[in-house]
C-alpha cells in the first residue's frame, strides 16, 4: 500500500505580511494550516496591519508529530506568537478560526491581546460521541477517518476538499484512492480537541478582552446555539450570526465578504480605543 504526503507546498506554511504598527495573529482551525487565514491576512495587511499566518505544532508538513502534541502545545505557540508581536508593535489582534478560535480565546486568557476575533470558534459539541471521546480513547486507540464516510471522488467538492491537504496528488489514480481510505490517525488527537473546545468555554469569562464573536448560521460542524452559549459568556462581546456555512475564511464561500468587513471594521476600533 502506498502512502501519501499531506500538506506539501508554501501555500501551508507559516506567513508574514509586514505593513504597520498594528499587528495581527491568524490562527488555523484543525486539521487546517495557515492556508485557509491567508486570504483574510492578505486582506487585512492591504488595509495597513502587519499579518502573521500560525502553524501550530503537529499541522502542517508535520502532521506525522500530530499524534504526540496536546492542546497546551497549541495555545502556548499562539502565547509566545502574541508576546513577539507585543514586543514589535503598537497593538495586537488575534483572530481565530473554528478549533484555531478555541485556541485563542485561550491564549487570550493567558497573554491579553488588544482585540480578540473568534470565527465559528469550537467549544462543546451537542453529540453524545463528543463527551465519551475520553472512553473512546482507551478502546479504539487508532481509526480511518475517510472509512467513516463514503468518498465519492468523483464528486468535485470532494476532490477540492482533498486537494487542499494533498495538492498535486492524482485522484484518479487507484493506489492513491486506497492510501487516502486506509489513512489512519490516533483516537487521542480528537481527544486533545475536545479538551481545546471545554477550555476555552470554561476560561470565556475571564477574557477581558474586547471581543468579537462571528457565526455561521449554516455551520453543520459549529453549533450556532453553542456558539451563543460561549458569547454569553465573554466579558466583553459583540456577536454576529451569518448566512453562511463552516468554512467562511475561503473568499468563494458565501458569507466571505460580510466576515472581512465585520472583522476589518472591529479591529480598527479596537486598535483606536488603544491609540
Amino acid at each position: 500500500m502506498m502512502s501519501f504526503a499531506a500538506f506539501e507546498g508554501e501555500a501551508h506554511r507559516p506567513f508574514w505580511l509586514e505593513g504597520g504598527e498594528a499587528a495581527v495573529l491568524l490562527i488555523h482551525g484543525f486539521p487546517g494550516t495557515p492556508a485557509e487565514m491567508r486570504p483574510l491576512g492578505e486582506a487585512l495587511h492591504a488595509a495597513g496591519w502587519t499579518a502573521q499566518g500560525l502553524l501550530l505544532p503537529g499541522f502542517g508538513a508535520y502532521i506525522e508529530t500530530l499524534p504526540r502534541r496536546t492542546c497546551d502545545d497549541w495555545i502556548e505557540s499562539a502565547c509566545a506568537a502574541t508576546r513577539a508581536l507585543r514586543q514589535r508593535h503598537r497593538s495586537v489582534a488575534v483572530i481565530g478560526f473554528s478549533m484555531g478560535g478555541a485556541v485563542a480565546l485561550s491564549a487570550a486568557a493567558r497573554v491579553q491581546p488588544d482585540a480578540l476575533v473568534l470565527l465559528n470558534p469550537l467549544t462543546r459539541m451537542s453529540h453524545a460521541l463528543w463527551r465519551l471521546l475520553p472512553l473512546i480513547t482507551r478502546l479504539f486507540p487508532q481509526v480511518k477517518p475517510f472509512n467513516l464516510i463514503k468518498l465519492d471522488f468523483e464528486n468535485s467538492q470532494t476532490r477540492e476538499s482533498i486537494a487542499q491537504f494533498m495538492p498535486g496528488a492524482d485522484l484518479d489514480d487507484p493506489q492513491v484512492r486506497d492510501a487516502i481510505r486506509d489513512f489512519s490517525v490516533p483516537t487521542r488527537m480528537f481527544e486533545q480537541l475536545r479538551q481545546v473546545g471545554e477550555q476555552a468555554f470554561r476560561v470565556a469569562p475571564k477574557v477581558y478582552v474586547r471581543t468579537l464573536v462571528v457565526q455561521g448560521l449554516r455551520d453543520q460542524t459549529i453549533s450556532p446555539e453553542m456558539t451563543r452559549k460561549l458569547a454569553a459568556r465573554l466579558p466583553i462581546c459583540e456577536y454576529a450570526e451569518i448566512d453562511a456555512e463552516h468554512n467562511f475564511t475561503i473568499p468563494k464561500q458565501s458569507g466571505w465578504d460580510h466576515v472581512l468587513n465585520l472583522v476589518l471594521r472591529f479591529i480598527e476600533e479596537s486598535v483606536a480605543t488603544f491609540d
